[in-house]
């Protein structure tokens, strides 16, 4: 089960990265980063930074 508290924001993920929002959101777009709809928005896991980062 996924822990919703550990999940991050586009923004954190952003700053993670080193990147602009905007360029996470397209990352999303383009399946290179898995992210999992909450409420309407999108949140990621950390796991899947550490996996996007590692490639």
């Amino acid at each position: 089960m996924i822990n919703l508290e550990r999940l991050l924001t586009a923004k954190q993920v952003a700053e993670i990265l080193n990147c602009s929002v905007q360029h996470v959101n397209r990352l999303r777009g383009r399946g290179d980063l898995a992210a999992i709809a909450v409420g309407g928005m999108y949140r990621y896991s950390p796991d899947e930074i550490s996996r996007y980062i590692d490639r």
